[in-house]
């Protein structure tokens, strides 16, 4: 009986990363100018289950220390809050989304952190799907 409540905790697990979305664009270590437009690319690695992307919220925290907190705490400068929708665009690898955000022009030079909270509904059931990512930028 407990082989069985791990391997299903095991499968259950595997499951939820494989619905895991990833920031391919801007690079890690992209350099970006207060003020300015930036793109921010989400991608949706395809999946065996059924994923229902519902919403994102996209952030920018100033951290020109270089010490930024955790996603989880603080999102920072709220760039993009609303609907996802990933499509395969010409000679995409994966479903994306590109979101075109504006750079706080009041923002402080140095390194800064794109922060993203992902929500959808994944498998037969729809069970709620919760997940945070960062990049560091640098803003010049």
């Amino acid at each position: 009986m407990m082989f069985k409540r791990i391997l299903s905790l095991a499968l259950f697990t595997s499951a939820a990363f494989a619905q895991s979305i990833r920031i391919g664009y801007p690079p890690e270590g992209t350099s970006v100018i207060a003020g300015s437009n930036v793109t921010v690319q989400i991608q949706l690695p395809p999946t065996l289950t059924n994923t229902q992307p519902i919403s994102v919220a996209i952030g920018l925290q100033s951290c020109p220390s270089g010490n930024c907190l955790p996603v989880a705490d603080i999102l920072g400068d709220l760039l993009y809050a609303g609907p996802i929708q990933p499509v395969y665009g010409p000679g995409a690898y994966y479903p994306y989304q590109n979101f075109s955000v504006t750079v706080p022009p009041t923002i402080a030079n140095g390194t800064a952190q794109i922060g993203v909270a992902y929500f959808s509904l994944i498998g037969a059931g729809l069970y709620p799907f919760f997940q945070l990512l960062n990049e560091t930028v640098n803003v010049v």
